[in-house]
């Protein structure tokens, strides 16, 4: 009687292990069930939020940027423009769309007045999407769908002048001669020219450089590059005018019929004296205007000019006629020696003063005493005189006309004449030039004339160029632009 209990105790046991194991085995099939269709969720959500960051991008790229490479420098707006959305479809499917796309000007980029033009461009889009949600009852004729929406952003900035370290439009003289980089030649900047770059032995080159031919003309080149070149880069098109100057200035000095020539001295935080005298006579004492140092603005002088002196606040001058250096041109508070005020981007970006020059001829060193006439280098028993040789350029060169170059190097049609050999020193130039021919600087002429280079980019021109100094455009007048920054507004 025992033994019939026990085997009918057992019997229970299993019967109510079986139940236990049925249920779990049931929960764990729902459990993975349920997994399955959570993972093909989430795979199906991480799909579609992919989906949208590219949509969001491609309304970023496609109205976004298309909007600001169509306009003409002028035409930008300066506040935010709303762009129209559009739907992607791959034939009659469904991919998505782009929305609420804007491009909004930057109006504050840390220090700086607000007068300052920022030219920089901020664009938002957003990306919308869908996909099949599978935890929803649906029929094949009316699924049920999840929308997903990610907004992306770029910043862009207009591409000046003053974002070049070096630019040319033509790299050879007027006698078809090519004007090489050589040895002595160090570059720290943007390097850019429509023309073929002559590369003669082994010149450095420590910043991008670039050219819209399709190789570079070579002579037993060992150059260094720390970025790959770039070939068959669209071309930078040069104005005749500087009409961004001539449309702002303030004063607007005239040469009278072409009868006079202005001279600029910069006094520093005293502002600027202008004189006039005759065109062919000695400079005299004839002052007709001083202003304070322009916080930011630009003067436009209609004829030659002749400019020296120490500079305060920010300002461009420009000439509708050549411009002649006659003497240094440095930052107050910059090195007496060399005009450096920094050697790195952090090391100049708070530095106050900044100046543009810009010619619509050609900007010549004047061959001056001051700036080494007559082998100034090598003069008498003190050859390290900076007052008798060498000229501080602390500026953004821009020559329209024609080229960045110096006065009398002893070719044999000129009437001058110097000394054998007519070493004049070193340009110490912190800025940027960009000519529409190169120029010459040294000659072999008299066994050796001219200037050696010392070239340091101003660094903060890459965020900033000089007041109203001249944008980079393409050959329909429309501006070129420079990516800063990609990214995402955070969802």
């Amino acid at each position: 009687m025992h033994k019939i209990r026990a085997i009918a105790g057992d019997d229970g046991n299993i019967l109510i292990m079986s139940v236990v194991i049925v249920a779990l085995l049931i929960a764990t099939g729902l459990g993975y069930m349920k997994w399955a269709v959570d993972e093909r969720w989430d795979s199906a959500y991480e799909e579609a939020t992919v989906q949208a960051y590219f949509l969001a991008q491609t309304g970023i790229v496609d109205a976004g940027m298309e909007f600001l490479r169509t306009r003409e420098p002028g035409d930008l707006p300066q506040g935010t423009v709303f762009l129209l959305p559009k739907t992607i479809r791959d034939r009659d499917k469904y991919i998505g769309e782009y929305k609420d796309t804007r491009v909004m000007r930057v109006t504050a980029l840390g220090s700086g007045s607000v007068f300052e033009r920022s030219d920089t461009y901020d664009i938002f889009s957003t990306g919308k999407t869908r996909f099949r949600n599978h935890q929803k009852v649906y029929s094949p004729s009316a699924p049920h769908y999840e929308y997903v929406e990610r907004t992306a952003t770029l910043r862009a900035r207009l591409r000046s002048f003053a974002n070049y370290m070096y630019l040319t439009n033509y790299e050879v003289t007027n006698f078809n001669e090519i004007i090489w980089f050589f040895h002595k030649d160090s570059l720290w900047g943007r390097v850019h020219s429509n023309d073929f770059i002559g590369i003669k032995y082994s010149p450095h080159f420590y910043g991008p450089i670039s050219s819209s031919q399709n190789e570079f003309r070579e002579f037993q080149a060992n150059p260094y590059f720390l970025y790959e070149p770039q070939f068959n880069v669209p071309p930078v098109f040069f104005p005749t005018t500087a009409n961004s100057i001539r449309n702002n200035a303030n004063p607007w000095i005239s040469d009278r019929d072409g009868r006079y020539m202005t001279r600029v001295e910069m006094d520093g935080e005293q502002g600027l004296r202008f004189y006039q005298h005759p065109l062919g006579s000695p400079a005299g004492d004839s002052l007709i205007l001083s202003i304070p140092a322009p916080a930011w603005g630009c003067i436009f002088i209609d004829g030659q000019a002749e400019i020296e002196g120490v500079v305060a606040g920010k300002f461009t001058i420009g000439t509708s006629g050549d411009m002649w250096l006659v003497d240094n041109i440095r930052y107050l508070n910059a090195n007496q020696r060399n005009g450096r005020f920094g050697l790195t981007p952090d090391e100049m970006r708070n530095f106050p003063h900044m100046l543009g020059l810009v010619s619509e001829k050609n900007i010549y060193i004047k061959n001056t005493s001051a700036n080494g006439r007559e082998n100034g280098w090598n003069y008498g028993s003190q050859p390290n005189l900076i007052q008798r040789h060498s000229i501080i350029i602390d500026a953004g060169l821009v020559a329209l006309g024609e080229s960045f170059t110096f006065q009398h190097q002893n070719d044999d049609f000129e009437a001058y004449q110097g000394p054998e050999p007519d070493e004049r020193g070193i340009i110490h130039l912190t800025g940027a030039v960009t000519q529409w021919r190169r120029g010459y600087v040294h000659r072999s002429n008299h066994q050796n004339t001219g200037y050696g280079k010392d070239y340091l980019y101003d660094f903060r021109f890459d965020d900033r160029p000089p007041p109203f100094y001249l944008e980079a455009v393409d050959e329909n007048g429309n501006g070129l632009f420079d990516i800063i920054s990609w990214g995402e507004v955070s969802p």
